[in-house]
């Protein structure tokens, strides 16, 4: 796995970035978190420059190999973690998993389930990124997570299309297949952990409506609602920090 570990002040920090994106996706957020911070960024199995994937794997199999990053970082103690969408939804797995690794939680736009018409896009893109490789989907996958009315800032959008691409299109594929079998039913109801659900107010791929919806399903868990889209990593990444900042002080 690729990782950074920075900072050597407080509670670890443990960032997890989205679909298709890389541990860079977190760049913009860490302008505006304390330097000294320890934070810790990876790139998940089949992603960025981590090793890429070659046959059908869980999102429980990628949140082990998370522990098993902290353990090789000799991090013992509960850390704090935000993910944003798929890492969002690994973060509630790793809660659900090994609570005690676990201080507080921060899903941003998570994915829950994959019933209905959200369970066929990610198929049909699977198939499409096995085809045709990253650039195949690119627009597909964009579309509705990094769409027109948010590319204001064109150097950003266009180095975060640039990582996309870079992608590995089997790994990927992998990793929306697994996406597919996502159920938190029962599961989330047993997170135990402080949690927010924050969504971002112009996401056009989890309404923040759904999101509410779902913050209800976790004990004590708050929602919040800030500016940017489905990856407000990028796309709002002064608002991000300052959820987060207030959230894990």
């Amino acid at each position: 796995m690729r990782y950074t570990s920075t900072g050597d002040r407080g509670r670890p920090l443990l960032l997890l970035h989205e679909m298709g994106g890389s541990l860079e996706s977190w760049d913009p957020v860490l302008e505006h978190m304390p330097t000294d911070q320890r934070i810790i960024r990876c790139d998940a199995r089949g992603s960025g420059g981590s090793e890429k994937i070659r046959e059908p794997i869980t999102l429980d199999t990628l949140a082990d190999d998370i522990v098993l990053l902290l353990d090789h970082l000799a991090v013992t103690e509960a850390v704090d973690v935000a993910g944003v969408a798929i890492g969002g939804c690994l973060a509630l797995t790793l809660a659900a998993r090994f609570p005690q690794r676990v201080h507080r939680l921060a899903a941003i736009n998570p994915p829950t389930d994959a019933t209905g018409r959200s369970g066929e896009v990610l198929r049909e893109r699977a198939m499409l990124a096995d085809a045709k490789g990253m650039r195949g989907v690119v627009e597909s996958a964009l579309g509705r997570s990094y769409p027109d009315f948010l590319r204001t800032d064109k150097q950003a959008y266009e180095a975060y299309v640039a990582r996309f691409l870079c992608n590995d299109p089997t790994s990927y594929a992998y990793i929306l297949r697994a996406l597919t079998n996502v159920n938190f039913e029962g599961v989330l109801e047993t997170i135990s952990c402080p949690t927010v659900f924050i969504s971002g107010r112009d996401d056009l791929v989890r309404r923040s409506a759904d999101i509410e919806v779902i913050a209800r399903r976790v004990n004590g868990a708050h929602f919040l609602e800030i500016d940017g889209g489905h990856i407000p990593s990028v796309q709002a990444p002064k608002s991000l920090a300052s959820a987060l900042r207030t959230f894990f002080a």
